[in-house]
């Protein structure tokens, strides 16, 4: 089963700007879906090191993944962060890859917890949200912003996509 390539970013919101979409594509594939940018105020974990007025969006890039290769697009993503960091040595925006697939969407991290997977290599798997009856769900387990789900339409609209790749009606 092949599934899409997503990613959720975390970025200082007067860096919309940069030229880190263009660096994304050239590491993930060419971008299919750019979704809004929202406010992350639910945390100060990044805080320390991207700054204040944070913001979250989804992405999401042409073409189809295996989901077994998840790891692996963790790992490039971890690279892209550390290759573009701000002047202090931190990083200007936090690469979450994930996939999504006909029934929920699964992002690899570096960090254990009670309801995540173990794939080897250092990365665990967390499945943050399901479909069902025309709508994702958060998991128990989810953070506090994928339990409100700013993302859903645009979730939605990338679940399209996704559907019409593989029908073949690109």
């Amino acid at each position: 089963m092949t599934a899409k390539l997503i990613a959720f970013i975390i970025a200082p919101q007067n860096s919309f700007e940069n030229d880190w979409l263009g660096k994304l594509s050239g590491v993930f594939g060419a971008l299919e879906h750019k979704g809004k940018f929202f406010p992350f105020s639910k945390t100060d974990y990044y805080k320390p090191e991207m700054g204040e007025h944070l913001h979250r969006c989804v992405i999401s890039f042409e073409g189809l993944v295996e989901p077994e290769n998840i790891a692996a697009y963790k790992n490039k993503a971890i690279e892209l962060e550390n290759i573009l960091q701000n002047e202090n040595g931190g990083r200007i925006l936090n690469i979450d890859t994930g996939y999504m697939d006909f029934d929920k969407i699964v992002l690899p991290s570096t960090k254990r917890g009670p309801f995540k997977l173990y794939v080897g290599g250092g990365i665990w798997l967390d499945m943050i949200l399901t479909y069902a009856k025309g709508d994702f769900k958060p998991t128990e387990w989810a953070f506090a912003d994928f339990k409100e789900n700013p993302y859903k339409q645009d979730l939605l609209l990338i679940r399209e996509k996704y559907k019409r790749v593989l029908h073949g009606k690109t």
